[in-house]
């Protein structure tokens, strides 16, 4: 587990859970909410009392040393031990950190069942985990600190396909499915980003049995997107074919798949379905002097 720096939520002051604690001497060198979370580390993992931290130049703490940030919320990450591995990679404390960056400059916070559309294999190597789901963390409790309680959120790395279908349905379908997947996952959610395979080319019958399914009965809980926009000059030739203005200019727009087509398509008839009976009574008009008037009911 990696841990990012910590988070507390807006609220008035409380007194700290007990529980495992620092040594006097050392306890007055942490933030108060820093020490809090120390203590649930504490706990789950007794034998490290000094585990291995990693921090950047530039910090992003969830829990300023002075007061809330207002967040409160501190992100984990369970990662599969690669062979031969002697030492934790630290990659992992550099992603939080950009995602801890997106918090702080957005102002946008992250709950459980969010997802994160990264693009991007999260170890900048070549691996088919390049987008992250997020989920209660099965181990570290809530704690209370000064300012508020702090919940722990875990990182879940995963694949293109199992976004999309995170998207179309929602993103806690698809965590329950990694959990039933060891390899993908299991019931700790642990990410292997040396996996080579979706939990659907795993496993066919998720996709029919259980997300189309899914679709169908409870729809997408998706409910805003984030778009970057920019103005660009079309009169100049695309660079590439990954330049935007190859979409308006390229002699092969990019289409939708189609799969997305045809679910477009169904959610416009079942649309025009329920839309199919008048809400209002019919307007009856009658013309005067080249004129439309409208006559009351």
């Amino acid at each position: 587990m990696a841990e990012l720096r910590p988070s507390v939520a807006p609220g008035p002051a409380a007194p700290p859970a007990p529980g495992p604690s620092a040594p006097p001497a050392f306890a007055s060198l942490f933030p108060p909410g820093l020490h809090a979370i120390y203590g649930e580390c504490r706990r789950l993992y007794p034998d490290q009392p000094n585990p291995l931290q990693v921090t950047a130049i530039v910090k992003y703490w969830f829990t300023g040393t002075d007061g809330p940030s207002g967040f409160g919320f501190e992100l984990t990450f369970r990662l599969k031990r690669e062979t031969g591995e002697s030492a934790p990679p630290t990659w992992p404390a550099e992603l939080m950190q950009g995602l801890a960056r997106y918090v702080f400059q957005s102002e946008n916070t992250f709950c459980s069942g969010d997802h994160v559309s990264w693009h991007s294999p999260l170890d900048n190597s070549e691996s088919r985990i390049q987008h992250m789901l997020l989920t209660e963390d099965p181990q570290m409790q809530p704690v209370q600190t000064p300012f508020g309680v702090v919940t722990f959120l875990q990182i879940v790395g995963v694949c293109t396909e199992e976004l999309h279908s995170a998207q179309q349905w929602n993103g806690q379908g698809i965590l329950e499915l990694l959990r039933t997947v060891p390899v993908a996952g299991g019931p700790w959610l642990i990410t292997d980003m040396r996996r080579g395979e979706t939990i659907f080319e795993i496993d066919p019958h998720l996709q029919q049995e259980r997300v189309d399914k899914g679709i169908e009965t409870d729809g997408s809980n998706l409910s805003g997107v984030s778009a970057k926009c920019a103005w660009d000059d079309l009169s100049r030739p695309p660079e590439d074919d990954e330049d935007s203005r190859s979409i308006c200019i390229g002699t092969q727009p990019r289409r939708l798949s189609g799969k997305d087509t045809e679910q477009i398509r169904e959610t416009l008839r079942r649309g025009l379905e329920i839309n199919s009976k008048p809400v209002l009574p019919p307007i009856n008009t009658q013309r005067q002097n080249g004129l439309t008037h409208d006559r009351p009911p």
